[in-house]
């Protein structure tokens, strides 16, 4: 198997795709995942524990499952009961924060390295950089709450222009430079297409950076002890672009149930470069996925009510009353007539906030991507509480959001469902929506579509639920931990670590898996062709 060394690994989205079956058998092998966060790090190594056993061609011990599914085991015990899988599970997972100094960074990270590729030159290298300081909405908030409190406009963009994480791709860089693996996927936002640096556009640097690691090593002071190239391919077209914008990776094209737009680098190493110039892969569309085909068949639940009764019956009593509320009488016709059929649907329901309901595998969804019968229940499936007002807004929305296939704007909301907020301007006041801060507030509240992808999951599903709105308005609620991994197509039995704004923020911030699996069918050809032209076996 071909090693693979996943840096900013997160949950290990990119690493799941990269360690799946390609036609039958497992063509690369995880052997180190790098990750600063302690509840990614806690799941990557649970991956590991789980991956250890595929590896080797052996069944995953029931205790896994049984862990996984919060029965008498903890991890501990979990551990001590495989301590060879454990001892490897804790090797390839690694806690450690790049582009830390002094005597616990490169040098140690490098050893690590070393070890876990035994010797092997041919290798690929994974991950991407932290994205916030590329991502057109982080940009826009850093430099927002930076004006607040700087002297100057120029001084609060001179600080965000420090931001160490402008220049994390260059620990990634650095492992290039010192390394040489035979292929890289680099993974960010596509906020980096338009990113500046001093005034200057970032992506044009990193390509160059990436092309000639050697060279860059010297600029910035490092060892590099080989001087390999690197040809950077988009996995759209299969070449060399001919425009950096043909490096974006639209995912709701290749079978991914959220409209996910992300620039993935495939960086060629130069021996292999021409034995493999003229027949790269590309990525083949897929058929649309949607909310509906990911998540209608996972069992339904109810939200939660802050700081009062929450049982079911108070939950009912509340929703219920919306038809005696001022706002009521200023909705539309066929939204109150909506609003009637499920507080009447709602009288025979019977779910509560976490699944109890059997596991039923579907094999036809995405190859059978996510099934595993072993599991008995849904995993990370429960809903959080919301404010008794932030219901009826999901109800509003839910219920507009099925009745006209689109999601509503603040600006389309009945005065009194809106939020009090500092950027929300009542229309009773005769003022407009038409601020630039109001405009960035406009679909606070957006709930999913059945029949479309999803839009983009975020880390930002960690904070709250209002983006990412369930499409039944009679569950009236935002999406779980489970749906949101449905539709980032993590398989039903990878366990998020954590609590659960912690398994939210996870979930938010990886590649998706069956997105990753298909970038590693084209990766693997490469190989092959390489390793045949060679004679390797």
């Amino acid at each position: 198997m071909i090693p693979v060394i996943d840096l900013f690994a997160g949950p290990g989205g990119l690493n799941e795709g990269f360690s799946h079956e390609i036609n039958g058998e497992r063509r690369f092998k995880s052997v180190l995942s790098v990750e600063k966060e302690g509840p990614e790090h806690r799941t990557l190594s649970l991956r590991a524990f789980y991956r250890y056993f595929l590896y080797k061609g052996l069944p995953v011990p029931q205790e896994y499952y049984d862990y996984i599914q919060g029965k008498n085991i903890t991890r501990d015990d979990l551990w001590k009961k495989y301590p060879d899988a454990a001892a490897e599970a804790d090797n390839e997972a690694l806690r450690f924060t790049l582009g830390e100094d002094g005597p616990s960074g490169f040098p140690f990270l490098a050893d690590k390295i070393k070890k876990a590729l035994n010797g092997s030159r041919d290798w690929v290298l994974i991950g991407g950089p932290p994205c916030q300081a590329y991502s057109l909405v982080g940009r826009s908030k850093q430099l927002g709450e930076l004006k607040k409190v700087e002297n100057s406009p120029e001084e609060a963009e001179q600080k965000f222009y420090q931001d160490h994480r402008h220049k994390l791709y260059r620990q990634y860089l650095r492992i290039l430079a010192f390394f040489s693996p035979a292929v890289f996927v680099m993974e960010n936002v596509q906020g980096i297409l338009s990113a500046k640096l001093n005034g200057e556009p970032i992506f044009p640097k990193i390509l160059k950076d990436l092309k000639t690691p050697h060279v860059s090593a010297k600029e910035y002071g490092w060892e590099s002890p080989t001087s390999h190239t690197y040809h950077i391919a988009s996995f759209v077209t299969g070449t060399e672009p001919q425009t950096e914008a043909e490096y974006l990776i639209k995912s709701e094209k290749y079978g991914i149930p959220q409209t996910r737009h992300r620039v993935i680098l495939l960086g060629i190493r130069d021996d292999l470069w021409g034995v493999v110039e003229k027949s790269l892969g590309k990525l083949t569309p897929r058929h649309q996925v949607t909310v509906a085909d990911v998540i209608r068949s996972l069992p339904v639940l109810r939200s939660g009510l802050t700081g009062q009764d929450d049982s079911l019956d108070a939950w009912k009593k509340f929703l219920a009353r919306i038809i005696h509320e001022k706002l009521y009488s200023k909705l539309s016709r066929d939204i109150k007539l909506s609003i009637r059929h499920y507080n009447q649907k709602r009288k025979s329901f019977s779910a509560e906030r976490s699944s109890t309901e059997n596991y039923q595998p579907n094999e036809d969804l995405l190859d059978n991507w996510y099934s595993d019968p072993r599991l008995n229940f849904y995993l990370n499936h429960e809903t959080r509480a919301h404010m008794a007002s932030d219901l009826y807004r999901y109800l509003y929305v839910a219920i507009v959001g099925e009745l006209k296939k689109h999601s509503p704007q603040l600006k389309d909301f009945p005065d009194d469902l809106l939020p009090d907020h500092k950027n929300v301007i009542r229309q009773s006041r005769k003022s407009k929506f038409n601020t630039a801060e109001a405009q960035k507030f406009a679909d606070r509240f957006k709930v999913q579509i059945w029949d479309n992808p999803s839009s983009t999951i975020t880390s930002h599903i960690s904070k709250d639920g209002h983006y990412f709105i369930h499409p039944d308005p009679l569950q009236c609620r935002s999406l779980t931990v489970r749906e949101a991994a449905r539709i980032q197509t993590f398989p039903d039995n990878y366990f998020f670590e954590g609590n659960r704004t912690q398994q939210y923020h996870q979930v938010g911030n990886a590649v998706p898996p069956f997105l990753a699996y298909q970038l590693s069918q084209i990766v693997f050809n490469i190989f092959e062709k390489f390793f045949t032209e060679k004679g390797i076996k």
